[in-house]
């Protein structure tokens, strides 16, 4: 099997998002990675998806790793940080997800904080540990406040090994600057 069909391979799973997969698909067989990418569409269109088998695919050309797909899943490998917004509760952070499960219920909107970005930074310090990138997700920036918006934007432009794959919903609600360091992929 040839590289690209190899890539392919990771995307199969993945509907009605041609033009972005394509795009995908083109960087990585061209080995042309940008340090950012910003996936923009609606709730629910696969943005989660895709940056699952985007990260298994630079991972998987790079590394004889077990079980990489379920560890990206269950956001439990090495060379991945998934950021998503929090709530605090009691002095703690609680992602939105695990407020949902949870069934905690808050007054305020969920954001991305200042902490979480300072935990990008450390994890950009370290080597990666089996794909030569540490890959960093932010889920919904568009709720990071703006201490942390700040912070990224300096880490953003100088990612060292990073690559980062932010996504959003309104993208027009993210600083100008931090848009002009992510490609930007349109979901349908």
């Amino acid at each position: 099997m040839n590289r690209e069909n190899y890539i392919k391979e990771f995307f199969i799973d993945i509907i009605g998002q041609d033009s972005a997969i394509a795009f995908l698909i083109s960087a990585l067989n061209k080995e042309h990675l940008a340090t950012g990418y910003l996936f923009s569409g609606p709730e629910g269109v696969g943005k989660r998806l895709t940056a699952n088998r985007f990260i298994e695919s630079l991972i998987s050309l790079h590394s004889q790793g077990k079980f990489i797909r379920k560890r990206i899943e269950n956001h439990n490998h090495p060379d991945l940080l998934w950021i998503e917004p929090t709530y605090t509760h009691q002095g703690n952070l609680i992602t939105k997800s695990n407020a949902k499960k949870e069934k905690h219920s808050f007054r305020t909107l969920p954001q991305i904080r200042l902490e979480q970005i300072k935990d990008v930074k450390r994890f950009l310090f370290r080597q990666a540990v089996e794909s030569g990138f540490n890959i960093i997700v932010i889920e919904n920036i568009e709720s990071i406040n703006e201490s942390a918006s700040n912070a990224l934007l300096k880490t953003l432009e100088e990612p060292n090994n990073g690559i980062f794959i932010l996504t959003t919903e309104r993208p027009e609600s993210i600083l100008s600057t931090i848009l002009s360091r992510c490609q930007l992929i349109n979901f349908n």
